[in-house]
């Protein structure tokens, strides 16, 4: 992969070929043969992670476009997928709904520790870099994420620009075809992130964080996860603690489940 290509703007003429070529995509294999193919030369990447669906609460469907052996949308577990599909969203946001480039090698330290639970997603352990762009509505829960991932330290010259451009292209064709299987979350994740979103008074970095204790995840796990410091998780636990008139995680977890108990 090059990474000297400049961005699509400069050579209009070649990059109105690419865009053709993504407008009459009809199947996901035509879309994964045209973004191995001269998409490449833009937009270098190693994976094509899209997702969509309710970043407040975490249940997210996603799409994994990819080269890499087991690498598949079918493959890979939302519980693998969902916190960075969150993290990427929030970056996302964070940079006024802007293009942007992320460090994503941390997710990767966390997966490469985890057990069987994580199977082939541990594919996306390799991942160091990720150009992140998205469309639609925080406000009415309707935003798609786009990450174009690479295992390279940076990003190539004008991912950015050319993601943005694509991303029309990308957004389109899968619209038009049926989601790739995913493998469904477990009923204890999805139970545990129903209640969440039912707990009073907590916000919605508090929710996630209290969703990922009930879990079973530690305060450094759960700042891996969603990027922020161990020392901030627990700043948003004693909060948490505060609002629901508890004294420990243990206690906290006892009042979710008595929730799950009477509802």
């Amino acid at each position: 992969m090059n990474a000297s290509v400049p961005p699509p703007d400069s050579d209009p003429a070649q990059f109105l070929r690419i865009a053709g070529q993504g407008a009459s995509l009809a199947t996901h294999a035509d879309l994964w043969r045209w973004l191995q193919g001269d998409v490449q030369k833009w937009l270098a990447h190693d994976v094509m992670l899209i997702g969509w669906g309710d970043f407040r609460t975490g249940n997210l469907r996603f799409d994994i476009v990819s080269s890499l052996p087991g690498l598949r949308t079918f493959n890979c577990s939302p519980g693998t997928i969902s916190p960075l599909l969150s993290y990427l969203r929030d970056c996302w946001v964070a940079a006024q709904q802007a293009p942007c480039q992320l460090d994503v090698a941390p997710f990767g330290e966390l997966l490469s520790r985890r057990g069987p639970e994580w199977d082939r997603g541990q594919a996306i352990a390799g991942m160091r870099t990720a150009v992140v762009h998205g469309i639609g509505d925080a406000k009415r829960s309707g935003e798609r994420i786009f990450a174009a991932l690479t295992g390279r330290d940076t990003p190539p010259a004008g991912a950015a620009t050319a993601l943005k451009l694509l991303l029309p292209y990308i957004d389109t064709a899968l619209r038009q075809m049926p989601p790739a299987p995913q493998r469904q979350a477990s009923c204890m994740n999805s139970q545990v992130q129903r209640h969440v979103a039912h707990l009073p008074g907590l916000s919605e970095r508090e929710r996630q964080i209290m969703t990922w204790v009930a879990l079973g995840k530690t305060n450094p796990e759960i700042g891996c996860i969603l990027s922020i410091s161990e020392f901030t998780v627990k700043n948003h636990m004693k909060s948490i603690f505060g609002k629901l008139d508890v004294t420990n995680r243990a206690q906290a977890v006892a009042k979710l489940t008595r929730m799950d108990a009477y509802a």
